[in-house]
């Protein structure tokens, strides 16, 4: 269902502005919207992995997931494995959603900081 993209530079057609997307073994974050909600997933971390024919790939295994409510504009946050994902973007898209943006950067650690267990 998901196509990896090969061009650096895209237009969508329901988007009217020019997204640029870094190639990230075709895997993008994306915003995906429904009727109820938007959900956005950011990578959380960017690792590069030594690769036999390309030499160096870039690769993404978590997400950081923020969904915001359409009806009172409540925004819950989670992190996912690269592999639940591309399941829930398969899912959401089978079941009606529509890809809205591509997110290429980090979310702004002001809006969503992890936290971290100090013992």
């Amino acid at each position: 269902m998901l196509v990896p993209v090969r061009k650096v530079s895209t237009i969508l057609a329901h988007c009217p502005k020019t997204v640029y997307i870094k190639r990230v073994k075709g895997i993008h974050p994306m915003q995906i919207s429904n009727s109820i909600c938007v959900v956005d997933f950011f990578p959380e971390a960017f690792i590069a992995e030594s690769d036999e024919v390309k030499g160096m790939k870039v690769v993404v295994k978590r997400f950081n997931k923020r969904v915001t409510f359409i009806d009172n504009g409540a925004k819950s946050y989670s992190t996912v494995t690269a592999l639940t994902a591309r399941n829930e973007w398969a899912e959401r898209i089978a079941s009606g959603a529509t890809v809205t943006d591509y997110h290429t950067d980090k979310m702004p650690r002001s809006e969503y900081a992890p936290m971290a267990c100090v013992g």
